[in-house]
């Protein structure tokens, strides 16, 4: 599919709030009227007049969802030029690119901070990388990265609102991390081919590391009164509600009781799906039936971890990772949302050294049996 324009539509948002007295809440972080995600495709003529009485087709939206983006020591010098003194992480992503560019809208989670190279580039246990790790994703086909998670303010405040502008420059859209409360308060809605799309992204902790008292909007946490405030207001304004929850035990392979709950109260309170990330293992997902407000059964998903995308990691089954492809459909006659089909697209992360340096790419498929 071929990425089709994504708008805003904040006057329209404003309007609609303020009679429903939502004043609080935007349509989005755009400023501008309508973006542009991908190349625009040729404008075809209008069928013949024959065709003008048929139904008009319903409209669909591939959504793609991965998990971690960890930044350790050595990648952050894998992209490193000695000659040129330039980062270059393009090639971590090049064989997964089509099917992330591929997607009407692309998720990841950045579990790193985007500080500046004087608050010095480090990785585990407190990542700030170059600012070229967003140039790759954005080449790769990403537009909306999950900021909310535990290493968010690994380079404190400032460290989390540098990251944030960082990514605005590259039009990526952080949802998760707030530069201000009125940030906090708008509900990132984008719209694809005629749907509307909430994300909201929320995290469990911050490893310890303390918001700011003055400024608890800085992150998103778990909270399930204020989760449940969102999602009644995601609702009103748009087709489709996301929530990414950065939740669960690292290296877990099953979700905990806890997780399960979490997710079962979301989806039955207004999310269509639930996605998880930082256990760094997969974790398998499941259909889940709820009523919706008429009484009706709706089929609803949720991935509990869809493990490392790209990490250093060498821990059992860190390695792994999943591109996950939901395809929703809006029925014209009852503007009810169904999820069509869900892919998932297995990834690995191979390691190894070549000219000197080391190496890291995401490759499709099962990792291999060594």
């Amino acid at each position: 599919m071929v990425k089709r324009a994504i708008a805003a539509f904040v006057i329209l948002c404003a309007v609609f709030l303020a009679v429903l007295g939502l004043g609080d809440y935007a349509m989005s972080r755009f400023a501008p009227v309508s973006q542009d995600l991908g190349p625009a495709g040729e404008t075809e003529s209008e069928e013949p007049e024959e065709n003008s009485l048929l139904p008009p087709e319903n409209p669909t939206i591939l959504i793609g969802v991965v998990g971690d983006v960890m930044m350790h020591e050595g990648q952050i010098w894998a992209g490193y030029d000695e000659v040129t003194g330039e980062f270059d992480y393009s090639e971590f992503f090049e064989e997964v690119k089509d099917d992330i560019s591929s997607c009407d809208i692309a998720i990841a989670n950045l579990e790193t901070t985007l500080a500046g190279k004087e608050r010095k580039f480090t990785g585990y246990p407190r990542f700030n990388s170059p600012d070229e790790i967003a140039d790759a994703l954005k080449e790769a086909g990403f537009d909306i990265i999950i900021t909310s998670n535990n290493h968010c303010l690994d380079r404190g405040e400032e460290g989390l609102l540098r990251t944030l502008m960082m990514l605005e420059e590259r039009d990526l859209i952080a949802v998760g991390t707030n530069a201000s409360e009125e940030a906090k308060e708008r509900i990132s809605c984008i719209e694809s081919n005629g749907i509307k799309t909430a994300i909201l992204a929320y995290t469990y902790g911050t490893n310890g590391i303390p918001i700011p008292r003055a400024k608890p909007y800085l992150v998103n946490m778990i909270e399930e009164d204020r989760i449940l405030k969102d999602l009644s207001s995601a609702k009103e304004l748009c087709d489709i509600v996301l929530v990414y929850l950065h939740f669960g035990q690292e290296y877990k392979r099953e979700p905990s009781a806890e997780q399960k709950s979490l997710a079962l109260l979301l989806l039955e309170n207004g999310a269509d799906v639930v996605l998880g990330s930082h256990p760094h293992v997969i974790q398998p997902g499941e259909w889940v039936d709820v009523l919706d407000e008429y009484g009706r059964t709706v089929k609803k998903y949720v991935a509990y971890s869809l493990g490392n995308f790209i990490s250093a990691q060498r821990f059992p089954y860190t390695e792994e990772g999943i591109i996950l492809q939901i395809l929703f459909e809006k029925d014209l006659s009852s503007d009810r949302i169904i999820i069509k089909d869900i892919v998932e697209i297995d990834t690995w992360v191979e390691k190894f050294k070549s000219d000197g340096k080391m190496r890291y790419y995401v490759r499709k498929g099962r990792k291999p049996s060594s």
